[in-house]
């Protein structure tokens, strides 16, 4: 490790460390590239520092979630040893935060770092990957979803880009708004729990508010003549094809239940429930017969394998299935 990234952590431990320098050693710890040992160095420089008014729950429940992917044995070829967590304090809640977990970690030079700096985090299909951005906002990803943000968020607003599905934890600030922006529009914030459903080669945007109050904004692809508010329980639809926008009342927990890993779907047409299968397991559905997607389904996705959810359908539909090299195919019984 460089001479530079031992003195800006020497910094840091002393509080000595300018904010720029502060900026420039979370987004070291952000590259995704960055290798095991450099993390274990930032935490013992972390540890030294001491008690006192630096707790943050919401910091160390992210540190424990961040340690326990790490921990896993054979990561970067080291032995797996449990930490003990002593030490909490804002400087950890923001080194820590916007992490992907699950990335493979490499070699980073801390020169390289430039500013502005962006990030972009995925969860790959078949994954639901957590992540906490330097506000302290809580993200969980979909299956193949992507989203991208700036290192620095203490800037007059927060905004991310989204591409996929995510449900949000949006730490609250007055003074500083959230916003999601996705290709249709943008989603303003103050600080709430919600869930934005925008894949790329989905027909419909979705967006659906379980606590708080949002607006939804224009974006240069698609104008509105005011700003729409809201309210928990409310789901705003947005039709790709001709461009129309609805509101209707839900069950918000039924639209987010993905991140606990479970999809629960009501009269659920075969056509979409492929679609969350193919992005929930990571894997390739073929049917032959189109006049199959038209069946509908109610059930719930716990912690059943791929091949468990084809063996009830093809007990509760008129359908048969067989799997070839990594693809399933459905055919009519």
């Amino acid at each position: 490790m460089g001479d530079s990234l031992n003195r800006k952590l020497g910094q840091l431990r002393t509080e000595t460390a300018s904010e720029k320098e502060r900026r420039e050693l979370l987004a070291l710890f952000h590259r995704e590239e960055l290798e095991y040992d450099v993390k274990m160095e930032l935490y013992r420089q972390l540890d030294k520092m001491p008690n006192g008014s630096w707790e943050n729950e919401k910091g160390k429940q992210g540190f424990e979630r961040f340690w326990k992917k790490i921990e896993t044995p054979g990561t970067s070829g080291k032995n797996s040893k449990i930490i003990p967590l002593r030490h909490w304090f804002a400087a950890a809640a923001i080194l820590l935060v916007g992490l992907l977990i699950g990335n493979l970690i490499q070699r980073s030079d801390f020169e390289s770092i430039s500013e502005p700096v962006y990030y972009t985090s995925k969860a790959p299909k078949g994954s639901i990957s957590e992540m906490i951005l330097p506000d302290g906002t809580i993200i969980f990803l979909n299956s193949g979803s992507e989203i991208k943000y700036k290192s620095d968020m203490n800037d007059k607003t927060r905004e991310v880009y989204l591409t996929g599905e995510a449900w949000f934890d949006v730490q609250k600030s007055q003074d500083i708004p959230f916003l999601v922006h996705t290709a249709q529009y943008a989603v303003r914030v103050l600080g709430t729990e919600f869930n934005v459903k925008a894949y790329a080669d989905d027909q419909e945007v979705v967006t659906t508010l379980e606590k708080g109050s949002i607006q939804i904004q224009s974006t240069k692809n698609f104008m509105l003549k005011q700003d729409l508010q809201l309210v928990p329980g409310e789901q705003l639809v947005y039709h790709k094809t001709n461009k129309t926008l609805q509101i209707k009342q839900v069950k918000p927990g039924l639209f987010s239940s993905w991140k606990d890993n479970k999809l629960i779907f009501i009269n659920m047409n075969l056509g979409e429930l492929i679609t969350l299968l193919e992005r929930k397991y990571g894997v390739e559905i073929t049917v032959q017969d189109t006049r199959l997607l038209n069946h509908h389904y109610d059930g719930t996705i716990k912690n059943e394998t791929i091949i468990e959810v084809l063996d009830i359908l093809q007990a509760t539909l008129p359908i048969n299935y067989s799997i070839k090299d990594q693809e399933v195919i459905i055919t009519k019984k």
